[in-house]
Formats: structure tokens, C-alpha cells, sequence
């Protein structure tokens, strides 16, 4: 019997990577070196505690910051080679930064997702608009296309930003605390949402999150950083081996393998 399933393929690579600030001539060391692969159609979320480095380690991957070591690879070409333009093809970001709301409205952030694509007029074409369309009924949120982007509540704003990533059609998104701000069955709706990205459409998820009970249940591989160490693997992995416990169990709340929760001891 024939297989019909995609094959995943290498997109992101990160080989002893050190991520953090540099403050003159000194270095100011946030996560130890890690050296990790994002495949297509990847649900990968990043786990740690405050101060871990999460969104330090995702705004480095996107080229924001600059690694203090290592290399970051796209399909093997490091990604200080490549321009501005070339990264906006390939990956897309929905980050916790305001955007300057007062008069656009949902589609207009959308259409944003097509700037790396558009003339220097930013005209859009038939095939911005469709894939503009496309995007937007892939999230929801089609009905809110005339509606200005600050009277949406916070789950409908983030399904907006979701789908204006998908509008750019990278085959990698990052994003940086999605859940934040948003009502517990808005944190499913969205997980369940970005889950069938990468099923439907072979997107590679790339999340730091908060929420660490959900990203157990919806993410393929966990990254976990924390106390100057890196370590992936499968959820049901890095629980079977008690890195969850060790990363997060505190004097009075420990994580319970058997339930999936973070429980008062």
C-alpha cells in the first residue's frame, strides 16, 4: 500500500546556539547552547520558566538579535546571509508588539502579510486578495475583515495577526505567547487552530508559551530551556524522563504525570 503522507523536510537548524545581549564588549549568556531541527509540518512549542529565554531565543531565530554562537541555518544556508526580503519568505512572526491600530482595520493587517511580496506602490494583486481571502477564512475571521483591528477582543486580534502569517505564505511561523491575554477556551480554539496548520497545510509551528498543560497536549516536540541547559524531545518523552518536573516543580505545586497537571503538593 502506497503512502501517501508528505515527507518532512529540513527547514531550520540550530547548531550551538548561544542567544542573549551584548553590552559593550561584554556577552550576557541567556540560553546555553542548543542545537536543534525543525522539520515541515513541526508543532514545536518552547517551554521554561520566566527568564528562560524564550522570546530572547525566538526574536534570534527570526534575526532580530544576533546570536553571541553558533549558526542558524535555512536549508542549510546560514540565515546572515540572507537578506530581509529572502527571511520574510521564509518565515513569519506573530509577536506580543503593539501595532499602530487607530485607523486599520482587519484586513488591512492582514494585507500586510503580502508587503514582502509587493511593488513598491503595495498595490495589491488578484492573487494578494485571494490569498488574502483564503487566510482569513482559515482562521475565523473572515466576518471581521471591515471591522477596525483595536475593537477586536484579544482572541479575535490574535487569530487576525495568525492570519496575516499565513497571508505571507512562509512555511515557518513564530510566534511568542500567543495565548497570552486570552480566555481558557480561547487558548484551545487557537492550540486546536495551529495544530491544523501544520496538519492541513504543512506549516511548522514554532510557540513559547505559558501555558504549559496545553502545549503538552497539542505540540509534537517540546524545547525546554531552563537553568542554562536545552533539552527536546517528544511531551510524552520529556515527562516519561522527568524533565518536566525538574524544569518547573516548585515548593508547593509539582507537576503529576498521570493527570497532565500542575497540582498544589
Amino acid at each position: 500500500m502506497e503512502d501517501n503522507q508528505p515527507v518532512a523536510r529540513e527547514l531550520l537548524a540550530l547548531n550551538h546556539l548561544k542567544t542573549g545581549y551584548a553590552v559593550g564588549r561584554k556577552q550576557i549568556v541567556i540560553t546555553a547552547a542548543i542545537t536543534a531541527t525543525i522539520y515541515s509540518g513541526e508543532f514545536i512549542a518552547v517551554l521554561g520558566p520566566n527568564g528562560a529565554g524564550k522570546s530572547t531565543l525566538l526574536k534570534t531565530i527570526l534575526g532580530h538579535l544576533k546570536p553571541l554562537h553558533g549558526k542558524i541555518e535555512w536549508q542549510n544556508k546560514p540565515t546572515d546571509q540572507m537578506s530581509a526580503r529572502q527571511m520574510a519568505g521564509c518565515m513569519a512572526a506573530v509577536l506580543t508588539d503593539k501595532i499602530d491600530d487607530r485607523y486599520l482595520t482587519a484586513y488591512h493587517v492582514v494585507s500586510t502579510g503580502r508587503y514582502p511580496y509587493g511593488s513598491l506602490t503595495g498595490k495589491l494583486t488578484p492573487y494578494d486578495r485571494q490569498t488574502i481571502d483564503e487566510a482569513m477564512t482559515a482562521t475565523g475571521v473572515e466576518t471581521l475583515a471591515s471591522r477596525k483591528f483595536y475593537s477586536l477582543s484579544d482572541g479575535e486580534k490574535q487569530k487576525t495577526m495568525i492570519a496575516r502569517a499565513i497571508a505571507q505564505q512562509t512555511p515557518l511561523i513564530c510566534l511568542d505567547e500567543p495565548t497570552a491575554f486570552i480566555d481558557s477556551p480561547g487558548k484551545v480554539s487557537l492550540m486546536r487552530l495551529l495544530k491544523k496548520l501544520t496538519v492541513e497545510h504543512q506549516k511548522s509551528i514554532l510557540l513559547t508559551t505559558h501555558d504549559s498543560e496545553l502545549a503538552m497536549q497539542f505540540a509534537d516536540k517540546l524545547w525546554l530551556l531552563g537553568n542554562q541547559d536545552f533539552q527536546s524531545g517528544l511531551p510524552q518523552t520529556m515527562i516519561k524522563e522527568g524533565h518536566i518536573n525538574r524544569l518547573f516543580d516548585q515548593a508547593d505545586v509539582a507537576f503529576n504525570p498521570l493527570t497532565l497537571r500542575f497540582e498544589s503538593k
